[in-house]
Parts: C-alpha cells; structure tokens; sequence
C-alpha cells in the first residue's frame, strides 16, 4: 500500500494528539493533581454518592467531620 501525503498528516495529527493526551496525563499524576485510584482529594467527597462506602481516606475524614 502507497502512502501518499494526506494519509502521512492523518496519521502525524493523531500521533500527535495520542501523545499530548498521554503525556497530560502522566504530568498531572506526576505532579499528584490528579489520582489513579480515584478521588485525591476531598473537596468532593461532601457530594458524592458514594461517600457511605468509600474505603478512601478523604472520604473517612468526611464522614468524621460530618458526624460531629
């Protein structure tokens, strides 16, 4: 199969997206602002629907501070 031109920047723009993609994610993990076993931080425990089950330690602090 010939590659011509278009198909050559199809692919270079989606390679480029993949990688921006995956390289934005791994910067924000890496900078912990984001948590790849869910929720990081608590600010949105207060509304979440699973706070009753959550084993996360924001989520244990949440509900501590709610029952006082």
């Amino acid at each position: 199969m010939e590659t011509n031109r278009r198909d050559f920047f199809r692919k270079v723009g989606q390679y480029s997206c993949l990688t921006v993609l995956v390289g934005g994610s791994a910067a924000l993990v890496l900078k912990k602002r984001i948590s790849m076993n869910g929720c990081n931080d608590n600010q949105f425990c207060r509304n979440c629907g699973k706070l009753s089950v959550c084993s996360l330690e924001p989520a244990k602090k949440e509900l501590k501070s709610n029952a006082r």
